[in-house]
């Protein structure tokens, strides 16, 4: 293996392939929504029903 020189180095460039922990990660975040909208819609449509448990 032979050392690169600094001009040569400089020239090098970092490929921007997506990786597969990177699709994982995208999901997870977009089930983490979902959840979230799915519970705030169910607690306001509780709220709007009036079908709240009483805090005693």
């Amino acid at each position: 293996m032979r050392n690169l020189k600094d001009e040569e180095l400089k020239k090098i460039k970092a490929g921007s392939a997506i990786s597969a922990s990177f699709i994982n990660y995208v999901g997870d975040l977009i089930e983490i929504l979902i959840s979230a909208g799915r519970k705030l819609g169910s607690s306001l449509r509780r709220i709007g029903s009036g079908n709240i448990c009483p805090l005693e």
